[in-house]
């Protein structure tokens, strides 16, 4: 059985810092998008415990699965269903036990734990940025750089090692060094 990430390396920053931090806004988690729903949208909510800070927040949480609100308002469908919780499971269809289960949490575990395909969009901006560099490269080859001076040919370098060896420049560090004057070859 494998643990999930989230319960293996578990959050750092402490819960005064979480607080601080959260928002009414959905939050970047891990591999998945946390939910926090702060008091402004807790109203006409039923408050089913303490939750992980002990705010009556409703918060999607691997390490903490137990809200302290229930997901949804309690309405009109619901409200025969949740008399009917009270008694005997039994007579509850699979249909009327999914419906509880949606009212009270957003998302399944295995929901909540699914790959989000967030790294397509990583990739696709990588590919992007590598595109517009390369094309850039070749613009700025085409048409801001100068051509290549003539003494990057491999004919004007030959041409220049046969001057220094007709003047005998470099008798004692360059090419004339390796040069036999005598034989008019190179030394072997």
């Amino acid at each position: 059985m494998s643990m999930s990430r989230s319960l293996v390396f578990p959050r750092l920053a402490s819960t005064a810092l979480r607080r601080s931090i959260k928002t009414s806004a959905p939050i970047q988690g891990g591999h998945h998008i946390e939910h926090w729903w702060g008091p402004e949208k807790a109203a006409g909510r039923e408050v089913v415990g303490f939750g992980a800070t002990g705010d009556e927040t409703y918060q999607d949480r691997l390490d903490y699965w137990y809200p302290a609100i229930r997901f949804r308002v309690e309405d009109d469908v619901i409200r025969p269903i949740r008399q009917k919780e009270g008694g005997d499971w039994k007579n509850l269809s699979s249909d009327e036990k999914k419906l509880l289960y949606r009212y009270s949490y957003r998302q399944t575990l295995a929901e909540f734990e699914a790959p989000t395909g967030y790294w397509k969009v990583m990739a696709a901006t990588v590919c992007f940025v590598l595109g517009l560099a390369t094309s850039y490269t070749i613009f700025l080859k085409k048409f801001a750089y100068p051509d290549l001076p003539p003494t990057f040919d491999n004919e004007y370098k030959e041409a220049q090692v046969e001057r220094m060896l007709a003047l005998e420049k470099g008798n004692f560090l360059g090419p004339a060094k390796y040069y036999d004057y005598e034989n008019n070859r190179w030394k072997k």
